[in-house]
């Protein structure tokens, strides 16, 4: 018996290039209708879905994510939403092949099948950098491993310090945003972001369809599974028209009931009201999505992504770095249509 193809449904692991908000929830509406699932490490997955176009250093960071992946996997370039159903086919099929995969894994390819039609072709991959499903870590090397620095702790003490990189590929992460960080231990000591890719256009949909995209990456960051595919099927139903207004309703109920998610964001990335929409913890932010989907509350800010950038670093530091990721999905910054920056 082949153990390598008893997977019934493959897990998909989605790379959303800045630019690309459009194509990552036709990915997404169409492989929960498929039944597939959400992977949530390259090696946990199955298929690679790069959705939009990317820029240089997004591309980089997929081919290191892509080289991470074990056979038998696939991979679908999406450029075009009008394109994610063939292109998830596809890929499908080529993951389906078992000849294919077996001469692949057998030569050692690393590279993708070449593009079809509706992909974006044009953009060179390169493995740019150290990738760990969306990490990178250095501090030297010996024998082509990441070592890690020294430096002295807020105590005084000497631990080892490691520079990460979070994003730009990384489930449940906003799409263009990198975060390096110096760590020591499992806390972070300085951070500093940056936002790459082509820019796209602003969210244009319902206010309550945003709030509920925002609630499910953060219900996934919190381990919250069930309740992320959840929102993500509500979220479906609002785009399509065809909003599910008692199952909304439902749902608003019991994450508000929810001591879990609370204990997970109670105290988290606190803001002063001087920061609008952003003020309060991660708490009071994820209440106001809520609220924006109960429609008694007003829709996120326009500037939220770039207000988002100016106070992400100083909330980042002193936070472990399993925080650092809910800290990240409660702002839930929209970077589509601002500029490319670095913010220290």
């Amino acid at each position: 018996m082949d153990l390598t193809w008893l997977r019934a449904a493959p897990r998909v692991l989605v790379a959303g290039a800045r630019g690309g908000c459009d194509v990552r929830l036709a990915v997404e509406r169409l492989t929960r209708e498929r039944g597939w699932e959400a992977a949530t490490s390259p090696a946990d997955a199955d298929l690679l879905v790069v959705c939009g176009a990317p820029d240089a250093a997004t591309a980089a960071a997929v081919e290191r994510v892509w080289e991470q992946i074990p056979s038998p996997r696939a991979r679908a370039d999406v450029s075009a939403a009008e394109h994610a159903a063939a292109e998830l086919d596809r890929a499908r099929s080529r993951l389906d092949d078992r000849s294919g995969q077996r001469r692949d894994a057998r030569e050692g390819r690393a590279h993708p099948p070449a593009p079809a039609a509706g992909s974006h072709g044009g953009h060179e991959m390169h493995g740019g950098h150290e990738m760990h499903g969306g990490h990178e870590m250095h501090g030297g090397t010996v024998a082509g491993l990441p070592m890690a620095d020294r430096a002295p702790d807020r105590d005084g003490l000497t631990l080892d310090r490691l520079h990460v990189t979070l994003g730009p590929v990384l489930p449940d992460w906003p799409a263009g945003l990198v975060v390096r960080l110096d760590l020591q231990g499992d806390v972070v000591q300085a951070a500093e972001v940056e936002v790459v890719g082509y820019p796209g256009a602003a969210w244009d949909g319902p206010p309550s369809a945003a709030a509920l995209d925002g609630l499910a990456r953060l219900l996934s960051v919190c381990g919250a599974a069930t309740a992320a595919r959840r929102a993500r099927r509500l979220r479906d139903g609002v785009l399509a028209g065809s909003a599910d207004a008692a199952g909304l309703r439902r749902f608003t109920r019991r994450l508000r009931r929810s001591r879990s998610l609370r204990w997970a964001t109670d105290g988290v990335g606190v803001l002063g009201a001087e920061h609008g929409d952003l003020a309060g913890d991660a708490t009071r932010r994820w209440h106001r999505w809520l609220d924006t989907v109960d429609g008694v509350g007003p829709p996120p800010a326009g500037d939220r992504g770039a207000a988002a950038l100016g106070v992400l670093p100083a909330l980042l530091e002193g936070r472990e770095l399993a925080t650092a990721r809910v800290v990240v999905a409660s702002l839930d910054p929209d970077l589509e249509a601002i500029g490319s920056e670095v913010r220290p």
